[in-house]
């Protein structure tokens, strides 16, 4: 089995420690962020527009970590 690494572990830890005290003594700074995120990359019109480009990032993406998966599994 493959483990994941524990700096992975970490920094992921670290960031939802971070968002769990937002949300306690930060409130306003989490209701920004999430207007914003929703103004930017979830807005119809952004995604209507750049979906060709975002695809073809994703499709690059998931090909590239498939085939390390592959390699890493086969001894490639």
């Amino acid at each position: 089995m493959t483990e994941i690494s524990p700096y992975i572990k970490l920094f992921f830890g670290l960031i939802l420690a971070l968002l769990g005290l937002g949300y306690i003594y930060k409130p306003e700074a989490i209701e920004r962020i999430n207007r914003l995120i929703k103004e930017t990359f979830l807005n119809d019109s952004y995604v209507a527009l750049h979906r060709r480009h975002w695809g073809f990032l994703l499709l690059l993406l998931g090909g590239l970590l498939i085939y390390m998966g592959l390699a890493r599994l086969r001894g490639w």
